[in-house]
């Protein structure tokens, strides 16, 4: 059985959205959100790291909290297009870490949990 090494790092971000047609949602309201990104590695560098925790909170903070934090998500694309949903938001942020940060031959990312509040989470990953 290979290992496989799990590494995940969170942001917190306060931004605003509508959610049209649904209530009560259809009202502009806010969350604190908690994005957390996890990435898989199936084998470790020369100082026993899948990758630097630095290095991902780096790109976390630069692609994600810079980017939606103290923002109304509908002004934002994708959202001026598609609900600013939790799920979306979680597919989009998927997808921008995805794109902007290679961990490797033996890293990928591997899931993207956004959670609106303690008791609220939706998860994206492919």
């Amino acid at each position: 059985m290979t290992a496989v090494f799990t590494l995940s790092v969170q942001c917190r971000l306060a931004s605003s959205h509508v959610l049209a047609g649904c209530p009560p949602c259809d009202r502009l309201h806010g969350h604190t959100w908690t994005v957390r990104a996890f990435w898989e590695f199936h084998g470790l560098d020369q100082h026993g790291m899948g990758a630097n925790f630095r290095e991902l909170k780096e790109v976390l903070r630069r692609e994600v909290h810079d980017r939606f934090d103290h923002r109304h998500l509908n002004d934002i694309a994708p959202f001026d297009r598609v609900p600013p949903t939790a799920e979306n938001l979680a597919r989009e942020v998927f997808t921008l870490l995805r794109e902007t940060y290679r961990p490797g031959p033996a890293g990928r990312l591997a899931r993207v949990e956004v959670w609106e509040g303690p008791d609220a989470c939706a998860a994206f990953s492919e």
